[in-house]
């Protein structure tokens, strides 16, 4: 027995993840990289003084460590932090006139470039 639907197909809203295991790959001497279900978390790197920095995912530094636990744990707790802490509609709003007008400076930056050439 088969059933027919009517009904519209609905997308779900997308939803931040709430927990996870947190996965860190040791790329190179010094460097490790962080993510939770295929989604980049941060890193954490040796200075040459042998602390480490941890960098949050969008590659902010969220502090300076004698360990590399530290710095992961701040990473950790970065993403964390992160993810409790929606975007108000105003910053939203506020991020999306910034990212418009920088467009239209580098068109009109573009245009200006093109229009100068030797031979326009």
């Amino acid at each position: 027995m088969s059933a027919i639907l009517n009904a519209p197909a609905t997308i779900p809203a997308p939803t931040r993840t709430t927990g996870g295991r947190v996965t860190w790959i040791h790329v190179e001497s010094g460097f490790h990289v962080a993510s939770c279900a295929g989604e980049y978390v941060g890193f954490a790197e040796r200075t040459p003084d042998g602390h480490f920095v941890g960098f949050d995912a969008r590659s902010t530094p969220v502090g300076r460590y004698a360990d590399l636990g530290e710095a992961k744990d701040a990473v950790v707790s970065a993403r964390r932090h992160a993810m409790t802490e929606p975007e108000s509609p105003r910053v939203q709003a506020a991020l999306h006139t910034a990212a418009a007008a920088t467009g239209l400076v580098a068109l009109g930056t573009l245009a200006t470039a093109v229009a100068t050439l030797p031979g326009f």
